[in-house]
């Protein structure tokens, strides 16, 4: 019988095993199983109020579990992996039947990175029903790119590290007050991602009318080049060439409607050019038809999917 444990806070050597686990089934299926919010807190065991599942065999780790109970809105949320090895074992629906029993109130999110057809029917033949989908759209950089107008009054300067991080916060968190992810970040969310290699505040844009912030694109390089808080560029192994990222785009409410949003993406697509980067990507919600288009009209292309099952 498979069972898994729990954990709260993961031992170095955990740590170390779930990320072994991660790369094989990244390597065997093309996407990483866990997003980009748990594996940033990954190395310091995850956050305290998580749990962790683990399930362990003779060859070491087999499959974990990630499972995020603080959403008492939408409900828990989880993601999980499997070794390629041991799939068809019962693993996934073992870690699946333990993180409902783990859930407080019976609810659950399930997030499948990439849309494999393994995934969606675990889910299916648990209860589980479709309820939310992310699509990763993709451009070339190897075209010219239109330049960037800015609305009348905007100036542009790059981000300042230990200044910018809470007038940053404020207006990502009122650009973002209905989503899911997006909409609840503090200062350590930003401090997290500053302590990352691939952090560089010479990609991280911030738009200004007079003295206000009313908008930012805050682009990441995935691959071959990190950064030292943007004082040096040096080598970094990957399984890719270096892959540009429109990681955060937002606009202060206020602001809307004047072509602020498309500029700013437009300015780190420039960016990235410059890098000599050749693609870059992004994700947006399925329903959000309105990025959608402005990025259809900008190059981008549906290129991958990820989605949300939910029961209860």
């Amino acid at each position: 019988m498979i069972s898994p444990t729990v954990h709260g806070r993961l031992s170095p050597a955990d740590v170390d095993a779930v990320r072994a686990l991660v790369a094989e089934v990244s390597a065997a299926d093309g996407v990483g199983p866990l997003s980009d919010h748990v594996m940033l807190h990954l190395p310091q065991g995850g956050d305290e109020a998580v749990r962790n599942l683990l399930v362990r065999g003779e060859g070491g780790l087999l499959g974990y579990a990630h499972l995020d109970v603080t959403d008492a809105v939408a409900g828990s949320s989880a993601e999980l992996a499997v070794l390629p090895a041991a799939r068809g074992s019962g693993i996934g629906r073992a870690l699946v039947a333990r993180l409902l029993e783990e859930s407080p109130d019976g609810r659950l999110r399930l997030w499948a990175h990439g849309e494999a057809s393994g995934s969606g029917e675990l889910a299916k033949s648990m209860g589980f029903a479709r309820s939310r989908v992310l699509w990763q759209m993709r451009r070339s950089l190897g075209d010219a790119l239109p330049p960037v107008v800015l609305p009348d009054g905007v100036t542009i300067r790059t981000f300042e590290v230990g200044a910018d991080e809470q007038p940053w916060t404020e207006i990502n968190n009122r650009a973002f007050a209905d989503h899911p992810d997006q909409g609840r970040w503090g200062v350590e969310e930003v401090e997290l991602r500053e302590a990352e290699p691939w952090f560089d505040p010479a990609g991280f844009f911030l738009a200004f009318r007079g003295e206000r912030l009313v908008g930012f694109h805050w682009t990441k390089v995935h691959g071959a080049l990190t950064h030292d808080h943007g004082d040096a560029a040096h080598e970094h192994g990957h399984d890719h060439p270096p892959l540009g990222e429109v990681y955060v785009v937002g606009v202060d409410p206020a602001e809307q409607g004047h072509g602020l949003g498309p500029a700013l993406t437009l300015l780190g697509l420039h960016h990235l050019q410059r890098l000599g980067l050749d693609e870059v990507m992004l994700y947006v919600d399925e329903s959000n038809t309105n990025a959608i288009r402005v990025y259809e009209r900008l190059g981008f292309s549906r290129y991958a999917t990820d989605v949300c099952w939910s029961l209860g």
